[in-house]
């Protein structure tokens, strides 16, 4: 597992490691694109909601492949996150006349197979999200 400074600056080198990381897993470069963005949205939702700004604490991140998978796990020491407290988003309402939040988690979604948040013990939160080589179909 790879530690990085929870700042927005960090974002760019845990990218590159999940890109890489996803390149050799065998993705095409739509399937890496859409990693790397449900990768970017986590991290920025755990600046801003897990630690509430920058350089607070640091995003621990590991990359793992099987023969099926590949999972990213990220990990943090702050606030624990619910992703039942997040409402669901409102896609249909004109842009203008929506409210703020809700869409980092359904780009998560969207993007990977699986996404899994668990509280660790103490503070913090644990993020493990997969999407399987062989995709399904949501």
């Amino acid at each position: 597992m790879t530690t990085y400074p929870a700042i927005f600056a960090s974002l760019a080198s845990i990218c590159s490691q999940v890109r890489q990381a996803a390149s050799v897993a065998g993705f095409e470069k739509n399937e890496v694109y859409e990693i790397e963005l449900a990768v970017d949205e986590a991290c920025s939702n755990i600046i801003e909601h897990s630690y509430g700004a920058e350089g607070l604490g640091d995003i621990r991140c590991d990359c793992i492949e099987t023969t099926d998978s590949f999972s990213i796990i990220l990990q943090d020491t702050g606030c624990c996150f619910d992703p039942g407290d997040v409402p669901e988003p409102d896609l249909v309402s004109p842009v203008g006349k929506r409210r703020e939040g809700g869409l980092g988690i359904f780009f998560m979604r969207q993007g990977m197979d699986e996404v899994h948040f668990e509280p660790c013990e103490g503070t913090g939160t644990r993020l493990t999200m997969v999407r399987y080589k062989k995709r399904k179909i949501h």
